[in-house]
């Protein structure tokens, strides 16, 4: 066994690190780059939690 993490676990640490990042950005008041920034981590974690999902199905669909 490999002390590494899977994939799905990767995206979790991914997915932890984009909502520090938004919630950084939102705290620093950064109002010219906000929406922007915002909008675009907003999209990045969407995407994490689509990806998630999609692997689980995929995972538990063998078993």
């Amino acid at each position: 066994m490999s002390d590494q993490p899977g994939v799905v676990e990767t995206l979790r640490i991914v997915r932890g690190f984009l909502s520090l990042a938004r919630k950084a950005v939102i705290d620093a008041r950064h109002l010219e780059a906000m929406v922007e920034i915002d909008t675009l981590m907003q999209v990045a974690l969407v995407e994490t939690d689509r990806r998630i999902a999609v692997l689980e199905r995929a995972s538990s669909s063998k078993k």
